[in-house]
């Protein structure tokens, strides 16, 4: 999508846009064509207008919200990535990891 439909859709500034992109909230696809961005990025941006908006934050919280954000989801995909190569291995492998998981879960508990 490009800026401007950008933008519009979420009803902001260029002022704006540029202090998101200064701060690495966004990081945009860089064309020939321009700055183009994607569906991510628009869920992305809602959620700072949230957080300055309906929330008050200001500058230095929203950055530590999109921190943690970047952080759950880098963190998502590597159990993603975990959970498939578990997948791939033999079922005695997949069954000692279970149980050793279970233990350390019910260790937790105690």
């Amino acid at each position: 999508m490009k800026e401007n439909e950008f933008r519009l859709h979420l009803e902001i500034e260029t002022t704006v846009l540029e202090v998101w992109i200064s701060q690495g909230w966004l990081v945009p696809e860089i064309t020939d064509q321009g700055r183009n961005f994607r569906e991510a990025d628009i869920a992305r941006g809602q959620l700072i207008l949230d957080l300055s908006n309906a929330m008050g934050l200001n500058e230095p919280g929203v950055d530590v919200v999109m921190d943690l954000v970047d952080q759950l989801h880098s963190l998502r995909a590597t159990l993603r990535d975990l959970t498939d190569a578990v997948r791939r291995q033999p079922s005695d492998v997949q069954e000692h990891i279970l149980s050793e998981l279970t233990r350390v879960e019910v260790q937790k508990r105690r």
